[in-house]
């Protein structure tokens, strides 16, 4: 069993990374708003932004020493091509 779960998070995380790079090869940055914030089984984010008019929510983590609370702006770097993919301000990966 510890095997399955070993694999379905590797294979996650590699997804992650994946839509990274993605973003990161072609990208712009706008505002969005925090709409709710975890800290069950992880330090997760939710955000919604607006491109091109149209409303879009996604996740993404953030740290423990980050100050993040629900209602708050945050900047994101989103894909031009497919603006669902988006990491925020507070991932590692978002000045590399």
């Amino acid at each position: 069993m510890s095997s399955i779960i070993y694999f379905i998070a590797t294979g996650l995380r590699n997804q992650e990374l994946q839509n990274i790079e993605f973003i990161k090869s072609d990208y712009k940055i706008t505002r969005g708003i925090i709409t709710k914030k975890s800290v069950t089984k992880g330090r997760h984010i939710r955000v919604e932004y607006k491109v091109g008019g149209k409303l879009y929510e996604n996740s993404d983590g953030f740290n423990e020493n980050d100050k993040v609370q629900e209602g708050d702006s945050v900047d994101i770097k989103y894909s031009i091509s497919k603006p669902e993919l988006m990491i925020t301000e507070f991932n590692d990966e978002f000045n590399h």
